[in-house]
């Protein structure tokens, strides 16, 4: 098949461990598909100097565009998808020079989804959204964005989501559950897999005998990395010295948070590690006790999901689709913004670790893209019996 895939969330210069899951999949699917990208770059964002801190790299490719995504900030939001469809238009047609899809596929339900939708009619030819996460826990709290999003649900053919969590929120939202295919996300498992903890500490500069955590993910609010400092301020009572905490990737709380670990006396044992590439983050987990994850929000965290992988138990908070992939007597949940119950939880997990068999691994990224090319053909095949094609 010949794939158009639309979506904001992808790594870029300046973000370059931003959707990985959406280059994961892209890369998965290339291997039997032609696929075409299409991950528009907000202008705030192309004023953006490149992170200096940052091992990453986004590589380019022929096959993935990025048009500048002009919008008026914080205005007119239940529009931007008319903006969103403006910025892309040029490019589209660029690509109709020399390629037709069959499908698009539009990641983040508005605006990209509905930009999506409108490139799908434009090539006369079936839509499937992808919800993350947000798009469907968060953004539908605000009345205008929540009818958006309603239309692209109805709208589309089909909706793949990452957790049952999300199904149901979609349900919720007026999606008939028989348009809804859950998908777990998988794992590139050739980069995330259990090695020595001794030599991945090597690797990082870290003591051997130290205490390890790490949090990995964007520095926004929504990921409440608040919440892990003033934890590890408790926790540096407990463990002095001995602590070691890593944070892994960027966002716009970052000179924030600097400052707040300086105020609570946390420069020795907080590291900001920046955006890591796969394998300089893959080496961070398996240093680690543990992972901890304090967001108000999630899908189905793709940090989690890395850190199984790697043979890490994770401290989490017990929101959207995380309790899916937990396993009981490895992992552990706490309430949302729950301070006392994150640092009794961690402490928990670092001095009585469980020896329990963990119920629940990640696909690899051909299994995964197995799944979705199932949800591809049967689109294709039922938008070509009912215009009366050959199947």
């Amino acid at each position: 098949m010949n794939l158009l895939y639309i979506a904001t969330t992808y790594p870029t210069p300046t973000r370059p461990r931003q959707g990985m899951f959406n280059r994961n999949l892209v890369d998965a699917l290339r291997v039997n598909h032609q696929v075409r990208v299409v991950a528009p770059i907000p202008w705030v964002e192309r004023l953006r100097k490149p992170d200096s801190t940052s091992r990453s790299t986004a590589e380019p490719s022929p096959d993935v565009f990025h048009p500048t995504y002009f919008y008026p900030p914080k205005l007119l939001r239940n529009h931007y998808d008319v903006f969103y469809w403006r910025s892309i238009s040029p490019v589209l047609k660029q690509i109709r020079r020399t390629f037709t899809p069959d499908l698009v596929i539009g990641y983040w339900l508005h605006p990209d989804g509905r930009a999506a939708l409108r490139a799908a009619e434009s090539f006369r030819v079936p839509c499937v959204a992808v919800s993350g996460g947000s798009d469907l826990r968060l953004l539908p709290q605000h009345p205008a964005r929540r009818r958006a999003i309603q239309s692209v649900l109805s709208d589309t053919q089909r909706l793949v989501v990452v957790s049952r969590d999300l199904a149901a929120q979609a349900i919720r939202l007026g999606m008939p559950p028989e348009k809804i295919d859950v998908v777990y996300r998988g794992v590139d498992h050739r980069c995330f897999h259990p090695s020595d903890r001794g030599d991945a500490r090597d690797v990082c500069g870290l003591p051997r005998d130290a205490i390890v955590l790490i949090w990995s993910g964007r520095l926004e609010s929504v990921k409440n990395p608040t919440l892990l400092l003033r934890a590890a301020q408790r926790w540096q009572m407990k463990w002095g010295n001995r602590l070691r905490i890593l944070i892994a990737g960027d966002g716009s709380m970052r000179n924030e948070l600097i400052k707040l670990r300086s105020r609570l006396g946390l420069d020795q044992c907080v590291r900001f590690e920046g955006n890591l590439s796969q394998q300089a983050l893959a080496a961070c987990y398996n240093a680690a006790d543990a992972m901890v994850l304090t967001s108000h929000s999630e899908g189905i965290p793709n940090v989690l999901l890395e850190s199984i992988a790697c043979g890490v138990p994770f401290v989490a908070t017990d929101v959207g689709g995380v309790s899916e992939i937990a396993s009981p007597g490895v992992d552990r949940l706490v309430p949302d913004n729950d301070l006392d119950a994150l640092v009794d939880a961690v402490v928990g997990q670092v001095e009585s670790p469980s020896d329990a068999e963990r119920d629940f691994v990640p696909d690899g990224l051909t299994e995964m893209a197995s799944r979705f090319e199932a949800v591809f053909h049967r689109v294709v095949s039922s938008r070509k019996a009912n215009t009366g094609k050959a199947a």
